[in-house]
């Protein structure tokens, strides 16, 4: 038995892994809009995780600013932000799915993994 995927078993891997990413593209684009200008917000990402999960990254500009946003309040608002936007874009269901947030900085991202963020993400 070969355990070469047939061109039918890539076709369905591949449709299953698209149907992971919608409208993530769109939760990404609103969290940042939202919060560029309201804090020092340096990206947002958010990936599948599983079934019924996701893991969103919030990366500020600094250790310092993480911190900071941490005691004003703007991590607790945007990851409620993150939780509406998932709702909106049929994401979220509220018994059963996961988010799990990383709060992070640039500035940790460039002095532990070279600036790389994909090393950051794994």
């Amino acid at each position: 038995m070969s355990k070469i995927p047939s061109d039918e078993e890539l076709d369905r891997a591949s449709k299953m892994m698209e149907q992971q990413f919608v409208n993530l593209d769109a939760v990404k684009n609103n969290v940042l809009e939202r919060f560029k200008c309201k804090c020092p917000l340096y990206d947002f990402r958010i990936l599948p995780q599983g079934d019924d999960g996701f893991r969103a990254y919030v990366f500020f500009e600094t250790d310092l600013d993480v911190e900071e946003c941490n005691t004003n309040g703007i991590v607790d608002e945007l990851q409620a932000f993150v939780i509406k936007e998932l709702e909106r874009a049929g994401r979220w269901t509220k018994d059963e799915t996961i988010v799990a947030f990383e709060i992070d900085s640039d500035e940790n991202v460039t002095a532990n993994y070279e600036g790389d963020y994909f090393l950051r993400l794994r």
